[in-house]
């Protein structure tokens, strides 16, 4: 499951493996420890230009 995080915060899965993950993270606290670890990069990601992925 933790494989699927970045995908799962950037919503890049199909809506049938989202659900997956979704329901997954609800029971697993593991894995919702992860989940909030990477939770915020795409708002970080936003902030970033071209000069700063140089």
């Amino acid at each position: 499951m933790r494989s699927l995080l970045g995908a799962y915060v950037l919503e890049a899965l199909a809506p049938e493996e989202d659900r997956r993950v979704a329901d997954h993270l609800a029971e697993c606290g593991p894995c919702g420890a992860a989940y909030l670890e990477v939770a915020d990069a795409p708002s970080s990601l936003a902030l970033l230009d071209e000069d700063d992925l140089r």
